[in-house]
């Protein structure tokens, strides 16, 4: 018993080796390779936070850093960029390195979580390929490097889960008071991980006793209102008092989506690209069969959650991949209930069904290995501060830009120092069909151009998307010769016609 459940750690201790390997391999890089839109927005954050305790900085870089913070607004509470502004004042100076390391760390912890949540759904054995698929599943390997509260956010609730378990286990106090902030903790980094908890704790509860029970019990109150307790507080302070969430709600939710069948095309085409089809597939199925009811109506209303959850963010849930990050740990909780199921009806020798099973899981775990590791040597990052930085020496400090460039223009902002308002692309202008909003091409150039010294375009192809924006700069603004492919548009001195 002792060298199995010895054997049974060693296996553990390997799987997180190798899941800190993959992670760590082209560590250096520019974090540019996942989402760089959302990544550049905490970085713009995290800097302004550590400037601003910074005396010692120029006082221009100061002010362009606050600046820069207070245009990126309050969409979750910046608990990452808190972090890793406060690293920045530890170590001295400003890497964005260090935000990679914290998501890398916070996404092995929720691993330590899925496996004792596992263990408890499934047994220790088959909760080894829970954390396998958790830690080397090649989108979550390359998703869980990214400056985002995401990685953060998912580890969380998998904590929430493994909470809740505890809690349904032991019923006291103790881990009423636990499980719920642990569950709030999950929602108050991204109020998305609302859908997940809410799904988990319904249930949960519902599977294990009857509704009067639930409506009378303390610990069940309790329960409710710790876990919405901290996300509430913030959305009041963001809502009513500070004002600044109060445009977070806007293009969310797009209802028309459901009658499309592209849209559910275009989800199932995220879950297959970034999770796999076919093991969703296998994990809602093995879902249904978990043997103790509690546990398997906490799946499968885990699974409802995230069906609310995309029928709630349509939109996203069919364009943004990272959108199903959160689901990751529940198909690892499915995964772990199939294995166990197929061990427990296997009807030859059981060494030999170990034996099976693992030759599966080792094949699988150095083939999706091997893809993290092509995927990160794909491409090479590392010149694109050096792009921007001397993009923005060249169109000089103190400019005021707008352009049409990667990443809404937050590059030139953040290497270069240039502050810069965006250019919509045209997915932008589309998503806004979505809400029914239209412009004037005349009018919106006029308003976005006013006071402005130059049109930036290092986005080359959006811009042959947008012919009537392309003939206005072309036919009444002169070029600046600048080095390097960026179109530089001098909007202070228009063409005679």
């Amino acid at each position: 018993m002792k060298t199995s459940r010895l054997l049974l750690w060693i296996c553990c201790a390997l799987i997180v080796i190798l899941a800190l390997a993959i992670r760590f391999y082209d560590f250096g890089d520019t974090p540019l390779d996942f989402n760089s839109t959302r990544q550049l927005h905490s970085a713009l954050i995290a800097r302004g936070m550590y400037y601003q305790q910074l005396p010692s900085a120029p006082q221009w870089q100061r002010e362009m850093a606050l600046r820069l913070r207070e245009k990126e607004g309050l969409i979750e509470p910046p608990v990452m960029e808190f972090l890793t502004a406060q690293t920045y004042h530890l170590l001295g100076n400003e890497n964005l390195l260090v935000a990679r390391f914290y998501s890398i760390l916070f996404w092995i912890v929720g691993g330590i979580f899925l496996f004792f949540a596992s263990r408890r759904m499934n047994g220790e054995w088959c909760s080894l390929a829970a954390i396998l698929y958790y830690l080397i599943l090649p989108f979550g390997a390359i998703a869980s490097r990214a400056f985002m509260p995401d990685p953060l956010m998912t580890a969380a609730t998998i904590a929430a889960y493994w909470g809740m378990l505890q809690w349904q286990h032991h019923r006291n106090w103790r881990w009423t008071i636990i499980a719920s902030l642990l569950a709030g903790f999950a929602i108050f980094i991204k109020a998305v991980a609302v859908f997940f908890i809410a799904g988990a704790w319904a249930g949960l509860l519902f599977g294990g006793q009857s509704i009067r029970r639930i409506l009378t019990e303390r610990r069940v109150w309790a329960l409710a209102g710790l876990t919405v307790l901290p996300y509430l507080l913030f959305h009041i302070y963001g809502v009513y008092i500070s004002g600044a969430l109060a445009s977070q709600f806007n293009l969310r939710f797009f209802p028309q989506l459901w009658r499309d069948p592209v849209f559910y095309l275009q989800w199932k085409g995220q879950i297959s690209g970034t999770l796999g089809l076919e093991w969703c597939l296998i994990a809602l199925i093995a879902s249904s069969f978990v043997q103790e009811r509690p546990h398997r109506t906490m799946l499968l209303g885990i699974w409802a959650g995230y069906f609310a959850y995309g029928m709630t963010l349509p939109f996203h849930i069919s364009t943004h991949d990272y959108y199903q990050l959160p689901l990751i740990p529940v198909v690892a909780l499915g995964l772990a209930a199939a294995v166990s199921g197929t061990y427990k009806s296997f009807q030859s020798p059981k060494w030999l069904a170990y034996a099976l099973l693992g030759a599966v899981m080792v094949f699988l775990t150095v083939i999706n290995a091997w893809e993290v590791r092509v995927a990160l040597k794909r491409y090479d990052f590392s010149q694109e501060p050096v792009y921007w930085q001397k993009l923005g020496q060249q169109i000089g400090q103190g400019k005021a830009v707008v352009g049409l460039m990667q990443d809404y223009g937050y590059r030139l902002s953040y290497w270069g120092w240039v502050e810069s308002e965006q250019w919509m692309s045209s997915g932008d202008f589309n998503y806004r069909r979505l809400a029914g909003l239209e412009y004037d091409m005349d009018t919106l150039f006029a308003e976005l151009t006013t006071g402005k010294d130059y049109f930036v375009v290092t986005a080359h192809d959006e811009l042959e998307r947008q012919p009537e924006l392309k003939s206005l700069l072309y036919n009444r603004y002169p070029l600046l010769p600048i080095d390097g492919d960026a179109l530089v548009f001098d909007l202070r001195h228009p063409m005679t016609p």
